[in-house]
């Protein structure tokens, strides 16, 4: 039960940041937003920094952490990989 509702809240925050991130751009790039239900709660300047904080505040580990970019993340081979290939 509680896997699914991290999926679900980290699905939900991305969901929420993306249409927020014209917004955040301007004042905080580069910086990393902490979130929690949908919204912004602080900003830092690590990822560290964001995940310690989450864990200190959320017991429940539903929080999660989004680099405030307007550029995209490169994972290699696996971002660009079919869907259907067999794990």
């Amino acid at each position: 039960m509680i896997a699914s509702q991290k999926r679900e809240e980290l699905r939900r925050n991305y969901d929420a940041f993306l249409q927020a991130l014209p917004d955040l751009l301007p004042d905080h790039e580069g910086k990393y937003a902490l979130m929690r239900h949908r919204s912004v709660v602080a900003y830092f300047d690590s990822p560290r920094e964001a995940l310690l904080s989450g864990r200190a505040r959320y017991e429940d580990d539903l929080f999660s952490v989004q680099e405030v970019t307007n550029k995209t993340a490169d994972f290699g081979w696996y971002s660009r990989a079919p869907s259907n290939l067999p794990v």
